[in-house]
């Protein structure tokens, strides 16, 4: 049976454990680019040196919209993993981190990397793995 998934999915689904700071990276960089392309367009459009690369900066800000547009929904989503995983790691009642533990599995298995043995670990240490 041949995989499911356009090209793109399959190579999103084999970075698994990595997609946190793929999109942490991208997100921040793009939105820096963005930043810098506007700077360009909005203050040096109109000096000497640098008015010939108005047209490129409004490219690069587009490519770069584009690119914060498709990267940051997906860094936010993995970010609330993480947060999801501190605050029940905060919780001290043990019947709270029971009803909590679904949810922690859920976030750690979307995270991968070390975040899935680090809530491992933690379950053992609270008596709640099984």
């Amino acid at each position: 049976m041949a995989e499911e998934g356009s090209f793109l999915s399959r190579l999103w689904a084999k970075q698994y454990g990595n997609q946190y700071a793929i999109t942490a990276i991208a997100s921040a960089s793009s939105a820096i680019f963005l930043l810098i392309c506007g700077y360009q367009v909005l203050f040096l459009q109109n000096h000497a040196t640098f008015g010939a690369y108005t047209g490129p900066a409004l490219v690069g800000a587009v490519i770069a919209l584009a690119l914060v547009l498709i990267s940051f929904p997906e860094y936010l989503r993995f970010k609330g993993h993480v947060l999801t995983l501190e605050e029940i790691k905060e919780l001290r009642s043990t019947a709270e981190l029971r009803r909590q533990k679904a949810d922690g599995d859920l976030a750690a298995q979307a995270l991968g990397a070390g975040h899935l043995e680090q809530w491992q670990a933690f379950l053992d240490s609270k008596g709640l793995r099984r």
